[in-house]
């Protein structure tokens, strides 16, 4: 049968609950469970509200009225998630996830779930804006001309797993676009092809302002194209 404890000692555990002490040190020195001195916590204390101070009874009673509007159930469960999480992380939060769940309509098993989601996102969003820096890095050292595999090639080298689709788009996201090797060596190529053609006219006409026409006779029978006018 269960230990019957006076009024006065279970008053005085919840005074003292309320009042800071560790509910684990209350549990141990008084070989009490602490599932029972939540419930004597529930049974015995007072609650404070904006305008008025309630008794267990009248809080009970202010919230079935609550429950039997039907207000609570209106609410999206994404909000009343949310509100949980607020409560529960706030310092010195002196409600456990059972008298939250409970008062919200919200299985604990429905908030946990939500708990470990949340981490796992805020988890994955760290992440995904490491990798996006890594990204801009190489991308930036490289002189702008690595594409996704080639980046994907330089962080697998330093130990960061990805593929190149993820790194395709990061890039897109951040607006990278690789200059093509073979697009600069083109320009390259007309920038040399333009400026010897420059050269060649100059040449040529200084040719002709000191020794003539004639001396180019001479050159194109040399089979110098480069002379020819």
């Amino acid at each position: 049968m269960p230990a019957q404890y006076p009024d006065a000692f279970k008053k005085e555990i919840v005074c003292r609950f309320e009042s800071g002490e560790s509910i684990k040190d209350l549990s141990l020195e008084s070989h009490i469970s602490q599932s029972t001195i939540y419930r004597w916590r529930k049974e015995y204390r007072t609650i404070q509200a904006p305008i008025h101070l309630y008794t267990p009874a009248e809080a009970e009673h202010e919230l079935e009225v609550i429950r039997l509007s039907n207000y609570i159930a209106e609410v999206p469960l994404q909000r009343k998630l949310s509100t949980l999480v607020e409560l529960y992380q706030k310092p010195n939060n002196p409600y456990s996830v059972h008298e939250l769940c409970d008062a919200l309509g919200v299985s604990r098993g429905t908030f946990y779930n939500h708990i470990f989601r949340r981490a796992d996102s805020e988890k994955y969003e760290k992440e995904q804006l490491d990798l996006m820096l890594k990204v801009q890095r190489i991308f930036d050292d490289s002189g702008q001309r690595f594409g996704a595999e080639k980046i994907r090639v330089i962080l697998a080298e330093g130990g960061v797993r990805t593929s190149a689709k993820r790194i395709s788009k990061i890039m897109q996201e951040l607006g990278l676009q690789s200059i093509r090797t073979s697009a600069k060596k083109d320009y390259k190529k007309r920038q040399k092809s333009a400026s010897g053609t420059y050269w060649n006219g100059a040449f040529l006409r200084i040719i002709r302002i000191k020794y003539g026409s004639a001396i180019l006779h001479i050159l194109e029978s040399m089979e110098i194209g480069c002379f020819s006018a």
